[in-house]
């Protein structure tokens, strides 16, 4: 063995000697048991806790929206879709449009179909009601 291969051998003995010094004292208890979880959080300072304004809290889509009726805030929770696209759709929304699929967003100028392919998982488009089907246009008719 040279003096390389014994060095090699000697840090490995060495990281598990302290492997097992570090279960020994720190994770296993004095009967040898596992430590009960958070045990270590007496001994340890709190940790600060910073308040976020409610402006700046992030909200997450939990659930597909159907963009025929969620509001232009839930909009905004879609990737690609800021303020103006949500306030565009929404726009378009009192102007009679109903989407039934997401190819029709692409109705909404700022809307490609590379954006429309990146939305189509969170979207869902329920049924329309049959009693106001002929008030309102398709999306595919929507003048830009």
């Amino acid at each position: 063995m040279n003096r390389r291969e014994a060095l090699g051998v000697l840090v490995a003995v060495a990281v598990v000697g302290v492997g097992r010094l570090v279960r020994r004292l720190l994770i296993l208890g004095p009967g040898g048991s596992w430590r009960e979880p958070g045990w270590l959080a007496e001994h340890l300072p709190p940790l600060p806790v910073e308040e976020v304004p409610p402006e700046q809290r992030r909200r997450v889509l939990t659930a597909p929206i159907d963009p025929n009726v969620c509001s232009p805030d839930s909009l905004e929770l879609l990737p690609g879709i800021g303020p103006a696209l949500a306030g565009r759709i929404a726009a378009a929304r009192a102007r009679g449009v109903h989407f039934a699929c997401a190819r029709d967003l692409q109705e909404i100028r700022g809307i490609g179909p590379r954006l429309t392919e990146r939305l189509s998982p969170y979207l869902t488009y329920g049924a329309s009601d049959s009693t106001d089907s002929g008030a309102r246009q398709s999306a595919s008719r929507l003048a830009r």
